[in-house]
């Protein structure tokens, strides 16, 4: 398991799992002022490269087809350093795949290649869109933290049990499953109050609604910039935070009994 490592996935499509993995990253790269990637595995096609208007030079289908030779000085060298400080491995730029990719494309390389990520950088978000569980049972397992993006819609919230489910199953530690509310509104609260009842699961963060913002965002191919005040940035800021708390305990289990025992 890459014990830096946090996967972002989601209950349905739509739900935004690559703004949330893109910002995370870069709230990540902030805070610690460490060494970020951000790999971008959602399909069909990469998002990330998109929104933040670049050409990489490699994408995640080049690494796939190396995977059995490369080593963590070359995954980095082939990852685009953005000037928010995130090393972002790029997501696939065209369809079909060349027969030799599909081959490569495999959970097992895939597996592999978040290891390697896991070596040569502190920190590791991996954007694998929406997925079943049970199929990527293996890619899931080397996430110490699984965040689970869903809307506050009823068939987003419904689908969050489905998930859980093929998890368990399929072996995938559920207490590593996180959930993300995207785009809530305050008069949202009725319906996650709800969910987090019926479901007994609590919701790890809950990341306002502003349109406006993030296509502002998109449409100057930036990550969300500005104050911690600026509430759905804070919201970003904190997760970031939690998440490097969290892995900070995991690195030092004698840290984190002290802490339990505050």
């Amino acid at each position: 398991m890459a014990e830096r490592a946090t996967i972002v996935t989601g209950s349905k499509g739509g739900v935004g799992t690559s703004t949330v993995a893109l910002n995370l990253a870069v709230q990540l790269a902030m805070q610690t002022k460490k060494r970020v990637a951000l790999i971008d595995l959602a399909r069909p096609f990469g998002q990330i490269s998109l929104m933040l208007d670049f050409e990489p030079r490699f994408t995640v289908l080049d690494a796939l087809e190396r995977i059995e030779r490369i080593d963590e000085s070359i995954l980095t060298s082939m990852a685009t350093r953005h000037k928010s400080g995130v090393d972002i491995l790029a997501g696939p730029l065209q369809a079909p795949m060349k027969a030799e990719q599909r081959q490569s494309v495999t959970i097992q390389s895939i597996a592999r290649l978040i290891q390697i990520a896991g070596r040569a950088y502190d920190f590791v978000v991996v954007d694998i869109g929406v997925v079943n569980a049970g199929d990527w049972a293996l890619v899931l397992q080397e996430a110490q933290t699984i965040l689970l993006v869903s809307e506050p819609s009823a068939l987003a919230l419904g689908m969050i049990d489905r998930h859980m489910a093929a998890a368990e199953r399929a072996g995938v530690e559920c207490g590593r499953i996180q959930v993300i509310i995207n785009r809530w509104r305050q008069n949202d609260d009725d319906t996650v109050a709800a969910f987090e009842k019926n479901s007994g699961r609590s919701i790890l963060s809950r990341l306002p609604n502003d349109y406006r913002q993030l296509t502002e965002a998109v449409q100057l191919a930036m990550p969300l910039m500005g104050s911690g005040n600026n509430p759905l940035i804070g919201r970003y800021r904190e997760l970031a935070s939690r998440l490097a708390a969290d892995f900070k305990d995991a690195a030092d289990p004698e840290a984190a009994t002290v802490k339990g025992g505050l």
